[in-house]
C-alpha cells in the first residue's frame, strides 16, 4: 500500500541530493566529477519517485469516491508532469564540457531547477498526499529550510 510517510522520506532524500548538487554548481572552481556523480544520483531517484506517482498515486486517488479527489490528481499529474521533461533536458544540456565552460549558466538552471523541484514537493505535500487514504500526520519538507 502506497503510504504518504514513504512519499514524504523520498521527497526528503531528494531534497537533500538536490541540495548538494547545488552547493556543486555553486563551488568554484566547479568540479564535474562530483556533480556527475550527484546529477546521477537525483536522476535515478527522481524518476524512480516520479514513477511512482504516476504508476501508483494518481491512478489511485483518479479512482476516489471523492469527484475533488479525483479533479486534484488529475490536475497534478498534468501541472506537474513536466518535471521529468524539464530534468532530462537539464541532464542534456549540461555536459562535463558544457558545465567547465559556462559554470555560472550551470549553477543558475541548477537553480531552477532546485527550485521547481521544491515547489512541486511543496505543492504535493500540502495539497496532494492528504487525499491518499490512511494518511497520518507527517513532516513536511521544507526545501528551502534544507538549504543550500
Amino acid at each position: 500500500m502506497l503510504r504518504a510517510e514513504d512519499l514524504i522520506l523520498e521527497h526528503l532524500q531528494l531534497a537533500s541530493v538536490a541540495a548538494n548538487l547545488l552547493r556543486h554548481a555553486e563551488a568554484r572552481p566547479i568540479d564535474p566529477t562530483p556533480i556527475a556523480t550527484t546529477r546521477w544520483s537525483l536522476s535515478r531517484q527522481l524518476f524512480a519517485h516520479l514513477a511512482t506517482e504516476d504508476r501508483v498515486l494518481y491512478p489511485m486517488l483518479r479512482r476516489s469516491a471523492d469527484r475533488r479527489t479525483a479533479e486534484l490528481a488529475d490536475r497534478f499529474a498534468t501541472e506537474l508532469g513536466g518535471l521529468a521533461d524539464t530534468f532530462r533536458g537539464y541532464m542534456l544540456d549540461w555536459n562535463a564540457e558544457r558545465i567547465q565552460r559556462d559554470p555560472d549558466g550551470f549553477e543558475r538552471d541548477t537553480r531552477t531547477l532546485y527550485a521547481r523541484l521544491g515547489e512541486r514537493i511543496r505543492r504535493e505535500e500540502a495539497e496532494l498526499y492528504r487525499h491518499i487514504p490512511d494518511t497520518r500526520s507527517v513532516a513536511k519538507v521544507d526545501v528551502a529550510a534544507r538549504g543550500a
